[in-house]
């Protein structure tokens, strides 16, 4: 009965909106003789065997300018609520906001040119190779719903390829061949494309100003094409256009390299500073802001040197990597002579201090949300070494947002650190910087962190560190920190949590107090940073990109090593200033990757692994070295950190209590798996329907925690499975996201056959709703 009732409350709500749609038809707005734009449609006409056709189809549909209105069950509401707005009196008020913001102009009929398309289309064609193709159109008008189409059709003819290519440009000019016969554009057989032959064209240019001839340019460059060879080929030489400047064929070098690290547009700084100093050949105006060893080391051009583009255009990237200077001008002037260039370096210094102060609202993938502060002092040139110092200090207040947590789970936390990171690598032994492009920065930081767990715990975190950090390409970066030292202590624990860990010794080893003396190092691969090199003149849209993201992290050896070596001692737990210090191992994984459909639909996907072990000096790893899942970021069907070890539920522990329990579950072993479906729905509005799935393991057995070591044959098996919808606004700088997802999957159900709940959902329940949906609102994308 329940069923039936439930299934009659659908059609009548269906056919409410549907009413509702009907009554927000546009049509009746129409003029008479007119009609709305319903979309183009293209047909090939393919004389003779073509290749790649769809692909080539669906390039000739980007070409179709127009786009119609979005109807919905065969209404246009925003054309809708567009007319029914009028015309506003005021730029602002109700009526402007109907019109602009909800209404959406007409696509009418009267508004499209089906002969500038088809002329577009040929066009195209004609550039592709497909010499000789024509395009016609026709408009399919049904009157009774006042909307017009135009279907295209195109008499495609067959290609012409490529049958042999000249370059005689290169007999007369010093420009190396060797990237023409290493790495080629065009090449015999393939199909004449225009694209192609203007990347050629760049490609002598890059060359050409790579070997000193500043005033050469791809448009003194011209394709001679012979199309009277036959069997539809086409024979190319590359030749200079007459009236070439004589300049654009000769090569420069640099005489002069003149470094303005103070300079102003308001005032040329080279006509008012006379005080210079010769450091490494360059002339250095000396302001005595800066020492000036520091800034011509990052300087590619050299003087006496021949003028290389990719020197100029990485001496102005490794300038700015200093975040020390607004503006890098680099001009060169030909000389007398006219074989040498001068060069002046112009640098506009950034404002040396600042304080910057910005409210937040805060939102962690613990679902945490709440209010923060934040304020930072910064100084850009802290040793006249264009060290960039900051220092920072922070605070917030949250409240962990899941109705499936029960009990007062708010957290307050305030800290500051200072960090100071200079433009170079500072060792005990010279490293040479292999990157022409990026600057390499040596950090020293340092912090302290206060966190209260309020009815748990209050946690204060201790860090210092120096390390490395550097760029070998845009896509590839490296962190390493050999030291890394962080000290934390637990305090003001409460009656509850102390009697939970009298009960579960693993978590309290996790809560002392200790020292975590190691080294960490990171390598990162993001394709979706990659820029254009100099090798690359075609440009294309990546189908796909990933990211990866390997961290690798050690603690305790060389201090355990060293006692070990010089001090005896039989206590079974070593201590460093009376304190017990960590010994562990852990390794963490990152892989996503980006599938572009079209430039609307992308799917996203991501595995996360991680592994910490405890050895030596250590049982257990510690607590801020755990893994867990859950939450706005990782198993978004399930509350954060709620989920494992394995098959235990702390929920249905004999201690549970759930007003006071704390709800923390961490592991040594972590995966988690996600697949996302983004599109987007209109403008900056986005939507999202995706899978996660995941948990945690120990490597060692827990009783307190029963079914919680890992094992290859059963963790498979364990995983967690949650599915969701996502709405996302994308306000360009930053992305809210909101996501409901609920568990299709729960690891902790016994016997393992039964995991699946499939047959559990049931949305129309405010039971099931209430112990399964779950809200997570966050900032940004999960990957």
């Amino acid at each position: 009965m329940r069923s039936h009732t439930i299934a009659f409350r659908y059609k009548v709500m269906l056919l409410f909106i549907c009413i509702l749609m009907s009554g927000c038809s546009a049509t009746r707005f129409l003029k008479e003789n007119e009609s709305f734009y319903s979309g183009a449609d293209i047909t090939l006409n393919p004389q003779g065997k073509i290749a790649h056709k769809k692909k080539l189809k669906k390039e000739l549909e980007s070409l179709i300018p127009d786009e119609p209105n979005t109807t919905i069950l065969g209404s246009r509401p925003g054309v809708w609520f567009y007319y029914i707005a009028g015309e506003p009196s005021k730029p602002k008020g109700f009526k402007h906001f109907i019109k602009n913001k909800l209404g959406k102009e007409p696509v009418l009929l009267s508004s499209i040119d089906p002969d500038q398309t088809s002329s577009m289309i040929e066009n195209y064609l004609n550039n592709e190779g497909y010499f000789g193709s024509l395009v016609r159109f026709e408009i399919i008008t049904k009157e009774k719903k006042k909307k017009s189409s135009v279907n295209y059709t195109v008499t495609l003819q067959q290609p012409f390829s490529i049958r042999e290519i000249k370059y005689n440009l290169f007999d007369t000019t010093k420009i190396p061949t060797e990237e023409y016969v290493n790495n080629p554009i065009l090449k015999t057989g393939q199909r004449y494309s225009l694209q192609n032959l203007q990347a050629d064209q760049k490609k002598v240019e890059a060359l050409a100003k790579n070997s000193g001839y500043y005033f050469f340019d791809h448009r003194y460059l011209l394709f001679e094409g012979d199309s009277t060879v036959g069997d539809r080929q086409i024979d190319l030489t590359l030749l200079f256009e007459p009236g070439t400047p004589e300049k654009a064929l000769r090569q420069y070098s640099m005489e002069t390299i003149t470094v303005d690290p103070d300079y102003s547009f308001e005032k040329d700084s080279l006509t008012t500073k006379s005080d210079t100093v010769e450091v490494n050949g360059y002339r250095y105006l000396d302001d005595q802001n800066f020492r000036p060893k520091i800034i011509t080391d990052v300087i590619n051009l050299e003087p006496d040197s021949l003028y290389r583009r990719y020197d100029h255009l990485n001496t102005i990237t490794r300038l700015m990597s200093l975040q020390t200077f607004k503006f890098v001008n680099i001009k060169f002037r030909e000389t007398d002579d006219s074989t040498t260039l001068n060069t002046e370096i112009n640098l506009t210094p950034q404002l040396k201090k600042s304080i910057r102060m910005q409210a937040q609202g805060v939102s962690k993938s613990n679902n945490f949300v709440g209010p923060g502060f934040e304020a930072t002092y910064t100084n850009r040139n802290f040793f006249k070494g264009a060290e960039l110092f900051q220092l920072r200090l922070y605070g917030s207040y949250e409240w962990q947002i899941s109705r499936q947590q029960a009990g007062s789970l708010n957290s307050l936390e305030v800290g500051s650190e200072a960090s100071i990171a200079f433009p170079r690598f500072i060792t005990p032994f010279k490293i040479k910087n292999t990157s022409l492009k990026y600057v390499p920065q040596t950090i020293v930081r340092s912090g302290i962190d206060f966190q209260q767990r309020i009815s748990f715990f209050r946690l204060t975190s201790i860090t210092t560190g120096m390390g490395y950090q550097w760029r070998e390409t845009t896509s590839k970066s490296h962190d390493l920190f050999p030291i890394d030292l962080s000290f934390v202590r637990s305090s003001k624990t409460s009656p509850e949590f102390d009697t939970l860990l009298m009960d579960n010794p693993t978590l309290a080893n996790s809560f002392q107090n200790q020292f975590i003396p190691g080294l960490r190092y990171t390598y990162v691969y993001n394709t979706q940073l990659r820029d254009a090199p100099e090798n690359n003149y075609q440009t294309k849209i990546n189908k796909s990109d990933f990211f990866f993201q390997g961290t690798i992290g050690l603690a305790g050896n060389l201090i355990n090593g060293l006692q070990s070596a010089f001090i005896k001692s039989e206590d079974s737990i070593r201590t460093l200033f009376n304190l017990p210090y960590s010994q562990f191992a852990r390794g963490e994984t990152d892989f996503r990757y980006y599938l572009r459909l079209d430039k609307r639909n992308k799917i996203a996907t991501r595995i996360n692994v991680g592994v910490g072990y405890a050895y030596g000096n250590s049982s257990i790893l510690p607590y801020i070295k755990q893994f867990a899942v859950g939450g706005s970021n990782s198993l978004r069907a399930f509350p954060a950190r709620s989920v494992g070890p394995g098959t235990y539920n702390v929920r249905t522990d004999e201690n549970f209590t759930s007003d006071t329990y704390f709800i923390d579950q961490r592991g040594d072993i972590k995966i988690d798996a996600s697949i996302e479906y983004r599109f987007d729905i209109y403008k900056g509005l986005k939507g999202a329907v995706f899978v996660d799935a995941g948990n945690i393991w120990l490597i060692k057995n827990d009783d307190n925690r029963p079914g919680g070591q890992f094992a290859w044959n059963t963790f498979l098996d364990q995983l967690a499975v949650g599915t969701g919808v996502g709405i996302r606004y994308d306000f360009n700088f930053f992305v809210l996201r909101l996501d409901t997802a609920f568990p299709i999957r729960k690891a902790y159900l016994l016997p393992a056959d039964q995991r699946w709940v499939f047959d559990q959902v049931d949305f129309s329940s405010p039971t099931w709703r209430k112990e399964n949906l779950v809200f997570n609102i966050a900032i940004g994308y999960p990957f």
